[in-house]
């Protein structure tokens, strides 16, 4: 009887223990410290201009017309590497539906626009009803990873300033192969990615560069609810409305190929090759030529993913200017 009650009687901690207990709670407080003094200065180093509710994002929004330049300009820019009339298109992503109406009225033979946002959804039908191409592109507001069920496959995949915001990027780019026809094509160009200057997406509150490596998760997620989003009480990035994945030039280049993708074309800041007449060009490719620096510099990534055609050789239409363009771009490539 006398062993039992032994035995269970708790052990009194050891010197050691109270040591490391005590340890803990001292880095607690100096974490907490330093959290409150990086704070301040965030704050000192940030802006009130663009903060509204999510309830005002909204009101502002939801009726916004049809965005001809913006489609304009990346129907232009995408079109150097294939030819969308005849096409079936899925953009993924579609936002308000610029783009996606825009392939429509280039003759694309069909557009779906995929979007999480129900506003933008909605924007982007009435607008397709406007400009007259209501049959020809549709809109489905769903999560496409875990949304989408359709046994219908496409000639092509769009993507526009998206994949640094779908948490599960090599799930998604699974999926996108899927459904596309052998020979299809992925086309993307998004960011900016984690590792540059402004991977975290907080330029709308501050232009601190790299402010997510040089402040903690805590203390820029605090700040950018009180000056920018009041109400979003995210604590960690992947929570913000829109999310942030952390996707790197590395990480997205390897979940591509392990999906089976093979890269036509893939090059951050493609914008730089043309700017000033070409004069940026040497250095973006010398920038592209190093792993390091490529990820400390990626401001946007172009990636041109081919699915493999199958035994009868089919593959996606190009335009002869498309591949004399493609020749350009390439040039650079990883």
């Amino acid at each position: 009887m006398q062993l039992q009650t032994l035995a269970r009687e708790p052990r009194s901690a050891g010197p050691g223990t109270h040591l490391a207990r005590r340890t803990v709670q001292w880095r607690e407080i100096l974490a907490d410290i330093r959290d409150a003094a990086l704070g301040t200065i965030l704050r000192k180093l940030s802006h009130d201009r663009n903060c509204l509710s999510e309830e005002a994002v909204a009101v502002r929004t939801e009726r916004l017309p049809y965005n001809l330049l913006k489609a304009r300009k990346h129907v232009d820019f995408f079109g150097q590497f294939t030819q969308f009339r005849g096409l079936s298109v899925i953009d993924i992503g579609c936002g308000y539906g610029d783009v996606a109406i825009g392939l429509a009225k280039a003759g694309a033979r069909r557009v779906v626009g995929v979007d999480l946002d129900p506003l933008r959804i909605d924007c982007a039908r009435r607008n397709a009803e406007v400009e007259g191409v209501g049959h020809i592109a549709s809109f489905e507001c769903l999560d496409f990873v875990t949304g989408w069920r359709r046994p219908e496959t496409f000639d092509c995949v769009l993507s526009i300033a998206s994949f640094e915001h779908i948490l599960d990027a090599r799930q998604c780019l699974g999926k996108i192969y899927d459904c596309l026809v052998p020979g299809g094509a992925l086309l993307t160009r998004f960011g900016p990615l984690w590792l540059s200057p402004y991977g975290a997406h907080m330029f709308d509150f501050t232009r601190v560069p790299w402010v997510h490596l040089l402040f903690s998760e805590k203390v820029v997620l605090e700040v950018r609810r009180e000056v920018f989003r009041p109400g979003q009480a995210a604590a960690r990035y992947e929570d913000i409305v829109g999310h942030l994945n952390r996707i790197t030039v590395s990480r997205f280049r390897r979940h591509a190929t392990a999906v089976g993708f093979e890269p036509r074309v893939f090059r951050v800041n493609p914008e730089k090759d043309t700017k000033w007449r070409g004069l940026l060009r040497p250095f973006n490719s010398l920038l592209n030529a190093t792993p390091g620096l490529r990820e400390l510099g990626a401001f946007t990534l172009l990636a041109v993913l081919d699915k493999p055609a199958d035994s009868s050789g089919i593959k996606a239409p190009t335009s002869r200017h498309a591949s004399a363009r493609f020749s350009q771009v390439e040039s650079g490539c990883l």
